[in-house]
């Protein structure tokens, strides 16, 4: 038998054989590895095993992956659904600006066109956190750009107010300031923001509403930096309409010029004048002195110069003509003959005999002509008693007419009470009776009282408006207008809005006859043998009343008064003026309303000059002495 040959399979072929060929007839787990590492390279059998130990692991990390990717859906949801209007104006405020584009202010313009106040090309710089503004010129707002200074990017355009007048027209126009947080929280300012200047007083702040012009703005786009991209949208602002006052800026000015010139010669610290038209009530020129350059509450830089007029002791802020309140002295006595002639107890044939000096118990009272210069005036009527401010005479008034008599006249000559005139802090003046002194000193009202208030003393208080008021109710034939300062009102294209009226408050206090028996009497207060002694040689007819009043000065200083109209016959303007402490009313006051009249009356004005510190050119002897 041949035997087959045998084939080499390979060292160890005879044993993995041998395992093959063992009783169980099955590869041994070895092979059955290697025939799954051929399937599954490097499997473990034992790995589930391992799996199954770290199963706390994987739990763990699941978690945490789940609450991560919940987080996160929680605040991609709170972004984009909860707040995502909000983050969508915020991302567009950090690509979008807008830029205020404030409206320019309104023009104020005197009777004849003149501007009063204007406004200058500006800027605003706006601290961001604060919202504090700070006002710049156009040359800064420049400079602050070539130099990028960051704080460039905050810049709006805005104008800054002028007054080309200064301290000659500052308590008529008054000033420009920043809104303050009280003025924020009233209703009437609700359209206004913190930075925001608003009128403080004066024109300025009576007229806001119609100077202030609706604010337009710029919408831009910016870089990463800040720097504008382009402009994405436009609103032009729409102007403040313009006002034009009754005011004439050249006699403002000579008013101005002749008050101030005599209150340092009388050496005092203060006055006031203020004049309109009789026939109207328009106000032609208000001055109080001191004053102040109202330009310097335009700008930021000159703080200490604004805290040194607020704190002056001479109230420079002060509106003497409509806010202060002084003893009339014998201005009053115009008052006092129209209620003399409206009680009926007083006629044009009272007659009363002056006998220098009245008595009342141990009381005495005299009358100024006796005191000075020892002499009496005989027998005195209405008209005489107004030509020499006899006292003798309206003391013999208020003990016939009484002090409530007195009272009634004078309150409806607006006495004690506001006359509306459209500016802010004018004063009520005081007409005192028997129930304000026992309120005010516990005492009743003496029978002396009722004198001295008869000649404009004691008690009694007036603005130099009201005297003025009284004044102009003589010169136009018994019509009180309410005394007003707006003449109307235009668009920037010159439009007319509004025009004013004039406003009649009271008419025929007493009847026109007996009116003019006071009219007789202030005529010859400028004539010779008056008491205006300054206009006895004066070509034109004037009408006035001088007033020399006590106010319980030390050194028995006293209030010069002069309140009158002119001409005469045909009144084109009332004039009132005060000197405090000046001296006597004819001496001191009636020189300034005689300079006046020179100027206002003159047939070459234009070039009649009076600057500030000048003299007037030789046109004014046209009504010299």
């Amino acid at each position: 038998m041949i035997r087959p040959k045998k084939r080499s399979l390979g060292f160890g072929f005879a044993d993995e054989l041998a395992k093959v060929t063992s009783s169980t007839k099955h590869f041994p787990k070895v092979a059955t590895q290697d025939w799954q590492d051929q399937l599954i390279p490097n499997f473990d059998p034992h790995i589930r095993l391992g799996l199954q130990k770290s199963f706390w692991r994987v739990t763990v990390f699941l978690s945490l992956t789940l609450i991560v990717f919940f987080a996160i859906f929680v605040r991609l949801f709170n972004l984009q659904l909860v707040n995502g209007k909000l983050n969508r104006i915020l991302a567009d405020e950090n690509r979008i600006q807008v830029k205020v584009i404030h409206a320019p202010r309104g023009v104020i313009y005197d009777r004849n066109g003149k501007v009063l106040a204007s406004n200058s090309p500006g800027f605003r710089l706006v601290d961001p956190a604060s919202k504090k503004a700070t006002f710049l010129t156009r040359e800064q707002s420049f400079e602050l750009e070539v130099k990028n200074d960051p704080r460039s990017a905050n810049l709006e355009i805005d104008n800054i107010r002028k007054y080309p007048f200064g301290a000659q027209s500052a308590h008529i126009l008054g000033y420009m300031g920043e809104i303050s947080p009280d003025q924020l929280k009233d209703p009437k300012f609700r359209h206004y923001q913190i930075g925001d200047r608003i009128g403080q007083a004066g024109a300025e702040a009576y007229f806001e509403g119609i100077l202030k012009g609706v604010d337009g703005g710029e919408i831009i786009e910016v870089d990463s930096k800040g720097e504008k991209l382009r402009t994405l949208r436009t609103v032009a602002p729409i102007p403040g309409n313009n006002i034009y006052l009754t005011i004439d800026i050249d006699l403002q000015r000579q008013v101005f010029q002749a008050l101030l010139e005599a209150v340092k010669k009388a050496a005092s610290c203060c006055g006031g004048a203020v004049a309109q038209d009789p026939q109207s009530g328009q106000i032609l020129a208000l001055v109080s002195y001191p004053s102040y350059d109202n330009n310097l509450f335009t700008n930021y830089e000159l703080n200490e110069q604004v805290a040194g007029i607020l704190n002056d002791p001479n109230s420079p802020i002060l509106n003497r003509p409509i806010a202060g309140t002084y003893p009339p002295g014998s201005t009053f006595k115009i008052v006092s003959a129209i209620a003399a002639l409206g009680s009926g107890k007083i006629t044009s044939q009272t007659h009363f005999e002056d006998t220098g000096q009245i008595f009342l118990g141990t009381y005495k009272f005299t009358n100024w002509y006796f005191t000075q210069y020892g002499r009496t005036e005989g027998a005195v009527d209405l008209v005489k008693a107004l030509q020499r401010s006899n006292d003798t005479y309206f003391y013999r008034v208020g003990q016939i007419i009484g002090e409530k008599t007195l009272g009634e006249f004078a309150r409806k000559l607006y006495m004690g009470a506001r006359l509306g005139i459209d500016l802010d802090g004018e004063a009520t003046g005081l007409v005192p009776d028997n129930a304000w002194k026992l309120k005010n000193f516990g005492q009743v009202w003496f029978p002396g009282d009722t004198l001295h208030m008869a000649i404009g003393q004691g008690f009694v208080l007036t603005t130099p408006l009201q005297i003025l008021t009284a004044t102009s109710y003589v010169a136009a034939n018994g019509n009180l207008f309410r005394p007003h300062l707006l003449l109307k009102v235009a668009r920037a294209d010159a439009t007319v809005v509004k025009e004013s009226q004039s406003e009649l408050l009271t008419s025929h206090v007493i009847p026109l006859q007996e009116l003019k028996l006071i009219k007789s009497g202030l005529e010859k207060v400028s004539k010779d043998g008056g008491t205006a002694w300054p206009f006895f040689t004066f070509p034109l007819s004037t009408a006035g009343k001088t007033g020399t009043a006590e106010y319980g000065d030390p050194k028995n200083k006293t209030h010069a008064w002069y309140t009158s109209y002119a001409p005469a016959d045909d009144p084109k303007i009332a004039l009132t003026v005060l000197i405090e402490g000046g001296g006597e009313g004819s001496s001191v006051a009636a020189p300034v309303a005689k300079e006046i009249y020179r100027w206002y009356f003159s047939p070459d004005k234009n070039h009649l000059i009076r600057d500030t510190y000048g003299e007037a050119s030789e046109s004014a002897k046209t009504l010299g002495e």
